[in-house]
């Protein structure tokens, strides 16, 4: 289901995917529903991400219409996961038929509270300048989400991707511009990782 499906060919330029469709086994809870100032991991991670002005706007979400509704008022093509334990390589296989004419995809997951756009530009800004046009984020030494990559990595992903993603490739490839963001992008994981946010105020108190 999308709430937002631009007719026709898209501009070339970049794609923004918002990867949302996890399932939170390890929380306990779907972060998804989290809140920073009152709004939502998920529709924050897709208003950032409509902030790089992106071609197109795909957000992967599980299904049910609460997702879609969060995203109501974005320009965001909102695609449904039907089998989200199959991990990160299903949702990024779902996405690829919506990136239209884009050469590059800003990557995304939703569970990074402090995350902002001017970090994601300065990845598309950073894989612009780079022969292989790719950049990730260096958190903890390891390159990572947000990431840019090039669009083609979208074609013929494997059936069984499992939950890998973009990341092995990311760091074989040479040349793949490294950004550091000025605020830690600590992913919301599990329960520690919850009350670590909850004790840096990077979160709001979730309702009991």
């Amino acid at each position: 289901m999308a709430s937002w499906q631009r007719t026709g060919q898209y501009v070339s330029g970049h794609a923004a995917v918002v990867l949302a469709a996890g399932l939170s086994s390890r929380l306990g809870r779907p972060k998804q529903w989290l809140q920073v100032d009152g709004e939502s991991l998920l529709r924050r991670a897709a208003r950032l991400a409509s902030e790089t002005d992106p071609d197109v706007l795909i957000v992967v979400t599980p299904q049910g219409p609460a997702f879609g509704s969060e995203l109501s008022g974005l320009r965001a093509v909102q695609v449904e996961n039907p089998a989200p334990a199959l991990g990160i390589g299903s949702s990024l296989r779902l996405a690829a038929p919506h990136l239209g004419t884009a050469r590059h995809v800003l990557v995304l997951v939703c569970d990074q509270p402090r995350l902002h756009a001017a970090h994601l530009r300065a990845l598309l800004a950073a894989a612009a300048s780079t022969p292989c046009h790719c950049a990730a984020t260096l958190e903890g030494g390891v390159p990572g989400s947000p990431a840019v990559v090039p669009a083609v990595w979208f074609r013929g992903l494997p059936e069984s991707g499992g939950d890998r993603g973009f990341g092995r490739r990311l760091r074989q490839t040479p040349g793949v511009a490294l950004c550091i963001s000025d605020a830690s992008l600590r992913d919301i994981d599990d329960a520690d990782d919850l009350r670590a946010a909850l004790a840096a105020g990077w979160i709001d108190t979730p309702p009991q």
